[in-house]
């Protein structure tokens, strides 16, 4: 009480004093009553001349040179060129003619500053002193992280201008927008100006252009807007800067020269805010007068606090230091803040500890002339941030000038979520009224030790309106409803620079239309809806095109009158309004580079976006042609086999030792169902759970989360990447075996466990459904085990089925396989609500050690062991042994070690040659888009090179055409002509598989339908008439023939796909819709299942899992295709005629079905196991 005693006697004090001088000026000449030279508290004495300038005069040439003196002229009227003129021709100089301010800065000889102080006009002559500065937790601890997490808001559009010693945009947190070296569209220092030289150094600068002429600036941008690249803390976390997509101005202002530098800086920022890209919206400066004596004179009235209030005029957010005066001194800490943080109208920022709580040395208010300052308070002790000169390193500064930046970042975040908030908004709005008030009585006792407020409680002169709180201003400045959301169709595109895929910025052009998604919740938007601002534009509306008016699809041209230079970078942003404004989502920015053209002609015509059904009508005819020769054709078998003419070789399995007791893939079980079934259905089941998972309820998620269906067919890609190269793991299947445990069963253990383990550690992994980069790429390990199970398990199915049973049997497996997926994707969708990714994938985990106990514990062939510490004892035949012995031999004979390359004709040159550019091409395709184009050539020309040494005279090409010494299984069976269309039919099988997530974006984005409803149907019903599609399609397949019923229902399916297209008006029709998209999967999967019996009937059993395999793999490799596809469909097409291009797709196979022989390969090649 004591200590608040003497504080208020001393406030007290000034505010009388301040009385006085206004009340005897007020008797004396009332001319000067609303002037604030009358009540200037620098003049005491009402000379004209500043007291401060007066006392540095006395102390002799200690601050000015000899004779002279460095004097703001200040006028009661914007000085003229008369007024100029005159000084000149008294022979003072003339440094700087302010433009905002009623100011001329010169240099005056000390024998003629009381003349011109009495000199017409005249009003103050003020000492130009000097500048000096005000010196990754206080992101989470104010509370920033939450703006960037809920809303996506980061300041992009938006520039702020660092008025201080400089930035060093050599360091790698201030360099560029993304911290990729590659990219030279996205500087972060988007102009320099350098007050002393009065130049523009550079606009846009690249890395080390933008200098600091000493450490502070630098530090201080960091904190407003720097990206965090460079050295991070211990724990790995980067030192990110408030707003790091904001772009920074350095306005080199201190502090070789004097406070005319910075106001130099001040007004050059002023004139330019809108001539820099994007425009300059906030002003940041840390700077103070240097203190030279004690004195009580920071009444807002100096030049640098006029010349500040003026930058708030021209529209500009401007944060000022408090200053560090040890506000906490007892009665000496109050009325510390200084020029400028004394001005009227920008915010001037408090510092606060990293418990929050007041710094000590935060200087506090009154003003002397009786105002609350500060206004807010924000972090500013041990920030980390960059450390110039060093490139990577941060340091450590506490400051109320690292408090401000930390402001300013604020601001800049709530003006990109309202960029039509004003000065007057950001400070009255909401820093007035939503600031977290704070009482220094509750504070630490160091804070506490001096109370500066009299009555004040909000504000008051320690806290000002209270804490800084980013989050609620965001929402308060956007009228923010988190319920509702707005998003782009836009992408970064893939360049390839200096041989490295990097991401930049597209490109728009003046014809282009621009696309979005939108999540209105069901909320009304009459009087609002989509919005569109084209950097400093005004607002567009954009165009509703959802069938459903909910504004799930929206577009907007670009505006015939929007003017942007050409080949500029802008910042679009994006806005949902709901009804009469009242509120709408946080607004959505991309930056893109404008190109004031049309956009170049593609290969496909514009106007064929939107291609009419009659167009597609010939393929369906010629399709149904196709198929109806193909039923004319006789069957090749009468009891209905197609490969009846198979050889002499019968197919038996070996059964030489009848264990009994002993449970093998021959034993009978559950009456007619035999344990080969039961194990090959159970091991498609443990491949189906995960990938309904992923391929239902993961893509169903991410579609309600906002996903595009280019970023969904993407992730997607790379989660089943590995089925595309499973054909790799065939050789190894094949001819590796642990013979005691059985052919193929050691492979599928092996496999079983590893699926296993891989979803236990993606269940682990805490936070996983926002890490969607490490679960694609766990996900893509956890299929590279699948793939190897699915591998082993089709030899295994070549080996123990006989052809009687191929699409019987198949349609089990793959029926399974079905219900596997209905389990994963509707039984483990319907929890996923609660229980997230993780809780869902962990539900498949006993699900899969179940399936797996069937392999452990049956089998192949009885006498196997179970496993390898149990008893049991393989069976080879002596006559194999041999065989391998005999090609053992021939491969290690030294005859053949020699270098000579054998040889070549055009034909078999063309054959290896097409072999490494069909490698180069699946390269490019796959892994393209990350190493790039470079490296994958280097890729595909260093395997043609190993390729030709290794194989020497016996390439494939040589093989083929009988030039070889010896000619390979494998080349055996691909020689044929029915085994090469196979492999044909197998890409062209699942390539319509890119309507998968352009279907879920337009039911679920676009119809509205939930991502819990579309789920329910695609991974429940639908999945289900699938199993229904394999298991009959799999019967009259062997029925009827595999080839024929495949021919059949590729129409049907095509037929199916072109009913959704056509059926546009009935899309709003949920019971119309549900019975379509179960439809079309029973007759794929009837025609999948019947394709896959026509390539296990072309498969040589000899190289059954590499052959088989090779199918499967491109029968991936299409799907994989079509979901890279899924972008450009949705891109350049309508809806309507995607799906119509998908149905197309299908009748395909009908044309190319009436070439391929099924029984062909085991005629000419025979049945050998």
């Amino acid at each position: 009480m004591q200590h608040k005693a003497i504080a208020a006697g001393i406030v007290m004090f000034l505010l009388l004093s301040t009385g006085f001088v206004n009340l005897s000026a007020e008797e004396n000449t009332t001319i000067y009553e609303n002037n604030w030279w009358d009540v200037y508290s620098r003049d005491k004495n009402h000379d004209g001349i500043s007291d401060l300038l007066i006392w540095k005069l006395a102390q002799g040439d200690r601050f000015f040179n000899p004779g002279e003196a460095r004097i703001f002229v200040r006028y009661d009227h914007h000085p003229t060129d008369y007024d100029v003129e005159k000084l000149e021709n008294a022979g003072i100089e003339i440094t700087y003619r302010a433009q905002y301010i009623d100011l001329l800065s010169t240099t005056m000889p000390r024998n003629m500053i009381f003349e011109v102080a009495n000199w017409e006009g005249v009003v103050m002559l003020d000492d130009i002193g000097k500048a000096e500065p005000h010196m990754a937790d206080a992101v989470p601890a104010m509370g920033v992280d939450q703006v960037w997490e809920n809303y996506g808001i980061y300041g992009e559009g938006i520039s702020i201008a660092i008025v201080d010693t400089g930035v060093d945009n050599a360091h790698v947190g201030l360099d560029d927008m993304d911290d990729n070296q590659f990219t030279f569209d996205d500087m972060k220092v988007a102009a320099y100006y350098d007050a002393l030289q009065d130049a523009v150094i550079c606009q846009p600068c690249l890395p080390g252009e933008s200098l600091d002429s000493g450490t502070h600036g630098t530090h201080v941008a960091g904190i407003a807007a720097g990206t965090g690249a460079g050295e991070p803390a211990p724990d790995g976390t980067p030192h990110i800067g408030v707003a790091p997509k904001a772009n920074l101005v350095n306005v080199l202002s201190c502090c070789e020269g004097d406070i005319e530098d910075i106001i130099r800086g001040v007004e050059w920022t002023i004139a330019n805010q809108k001539l820099v890209t994007p425009h300059i919206r906030v002003m940041t400066s840390s700077l103070g007068e240097q203190q030279v004596e004690f004195h009580i004179d920071n009444d807002g009235s100096s030049a640098w606090s006029q010349a500040v209030d003026a930058a708030v005029q021209s529209g500009l957010v401007v944060t000022l230091s408090a200053g560090n005066e040890f506000g906490s001194l007892t009665a000496a800490g109050c009325n510390t803040i200084d020029s400028p943080g004394d001005s009227r109208l920008p915010i001037t920022v408090a510092s606060l500890d990293k418990d929050l709580s007041l710094a000590i040395y935060s200087s506090r208010g009154y003003t002397s002339d009786g105002r609350v300052k500060p206004d807010v308070a924000t972090i500013g002790s041990n920030i980390m941030a960059p450390n110039k000169g060093t490139g990577t390193g941060y340091t450590s500064k506490s400051g109320t000038s690292m408090a401000t930046p930390l402001m300013a970042g604020i601001a800049a975040l709530t003006l990109e979520a309202n960029p039509d908030m004003t000065p007057a908004d950001v400070k009255d709005t909401l820093v007035a009224g939503y600031a977290i008030e704070r009482e220094i009585l509750n504070d630490d006792p160091d804070a506490a030790s001096n109370n500066c407020s009299l009555a004040e409680t909000r504000p008051d002169n320690e806290y000002g309106y209270g804490q800084a709180d980013p989050l609620v201003f965001v929402e308060i400045a956007g009228k923010i409803d988190p319920d509702v959301s707005v998003n782009w169709s836009l992408e970064y595109e893939m360049e390839e620079i200096n041989g490295t895929m990097v991401p930049v910025k597209p490109k728009l052009y003046k014809n282009d239309i621009l696309k979005g998604t939108a999540v209105t919740a069901n909320k009304p938007t009459s009087g609002g809806g989509i919005q569109i601002k084209f950097g400093a534009s005004e607002w567009y509306s954009a165009k509703d095109t959802s069938t459903q008016g909910n504004w799930a699809t929206w577009e907007l041209p670009i505006p015939t009158d929007l003017i942007v230079e050409n080949n500029q970078t802008i910042t679009l942003s994006a806005r949902l309004v709901l009804e009469n404004g009242e509120s709408m989502s946080a607004v959505s920015s991309f930056s893109v580079i404008y190109l004031n053209e049309n956009r170049p002609s593609s290969v496909l015509l514009e106007g064929l976006t939107d291609i009419a059904g009659m167009i597609f009508l010939p393929i369906i005819l010629l399709a149904i042609a196709a198929t109806g020769y193909i039923f004319t054709q006789s069957r090749k078998s009468e009891s209905n086999l197609e490969v009846e003419e198979s050889g002499g070789d019968d197919f038996v399995w070996e059964d030489e030792a009848d264990i009994a007791g002993q449970t093998n893939l021959m034993t009978t079980m559950f009456g007619a169902l035999s344990a080969k079934a039961l194990t090959l259905c159970a091991l498609y089941t443990a491949q189906g759970i995960p990938s309904g998972f992923i391929s239902y309820t993961l893509i169903a998620y991410l579609a309600q989360q906002g996903f595009t269906a280019a970023e969904i067919g993407n992730m997607l890609f790379w989660v089943y990447l590995p089925w595309v190269f499973k054909f790799l793991w065939g050789p190894f299947v094949d001819n590796y075996h642990y013979l005691p445990m059985g052919r193929r069963r050691p492979w599928i253990l092996g496999a079983q466990s590893g699926m296993v383990i891989t979803v236990v550690i993606i269940a682990l992994v805490p936070g996983i459904e926002s890490k969607i980069a490490l679960l694609t790429t766990l996900l893509f390990f956890h299929n590279c085990f699948a793939s190897l199970q699915d591998v082993a398990v089709d030899g295994l199915a070549v080996d123990v089925l006989s052809p009687e049973e191929f699409g019987k049997i198949n349609g089990f497996m793959f029926g399974a396989k079905r219900f596997g997926t209905m389990v994963g994707g509707a039984g483990i969708g319907y929890f996923i609500g609660s229980l997230g990714i993780a809780g869902g994938l962990f539900l498949t985990v006993p699900m899969l050690l179940i399936i797996m106990c069937l392999p452990a514990f049956i089998r192949e062939r009885p006498g196997e062991k179970l496993f390898p510490w149990t008893e049991g004892e393989a069976v080879v035949k002596p006559s194999d042994e041999e065989k391998v012995k005999e090609k053992l031999e021939v491969a290690w004979d030294d005859s053949n070690q020699g270098w000579d390359m054998g040889t070549h004709t055009a034909q078999s040159l063309s054959v290896d040659i097409g072999i490494l550019i069909a490698l180069d091409l699946f390269l490019l395709l796959t892994i393209g888009d990350f190493a790039g184009k470079i490296w994958c050539h280097i890729l595909a020309l260093a395997s043609g090179v190993a390729y030709f040494l290794l194989l020497r005279n016996n390439t494939v090409g040589q093989q083929a055409f009988d030039l070889a010494p010896e000619k390979s299984d494998i080349v055996k069976a691909l020689s044929l002509r029915a085994p090469l269309i196979g492999m044909l039919l197998a890409m062209l099988t699942y390539f319509w598989e890119f309507l998968i997530p352009v279907l879920n974006v337009l039911f679920i984005q676009q119809l509205g339908w939930t991502d819990t409803e579309y789920v329910a149907i695609t991974g429940g019903w639908a999945v289900t008439a699938g199993i229904a599609g394999t298991i009959g399609g799999g019967i009259i397949a062997d029925k009827f023939g595999a080839r024929r019923i495949a021919s059949l229902f590729a129409i049907l399916t095509g037929l199916s796909i072109f009913t959704i297209a056509l059926a546009e008006d009935l899309w709003q029709n949920r019971t119309v819709m549900t019975w379509l998209i179960i439809i079309y999967p029973f007759f794929g999967a009837a025609m999948g299942i019947s394709l896959i019996s026509l390539f296990m009937n072309v498969t040589w059993p000899k190289v059954g899992a590499t052959q088989f395999t090779m199918y499967m793999a491109l029968l991936n490799f299409g799907a994989l295709f079509g979901l890279k596809m899924a972008g450009y469909f949705a891109e350049n097409f309508t809806y309507t005629t995607t799906i119509m291009i998908g149905g197309t797709c299908q009748l395909l196979i009908a044309f190319v079905l009436p070439f391929i022989d099924p029984g062909q390969t085991r005629r000419e090649l025979g049945n050998e196991f």
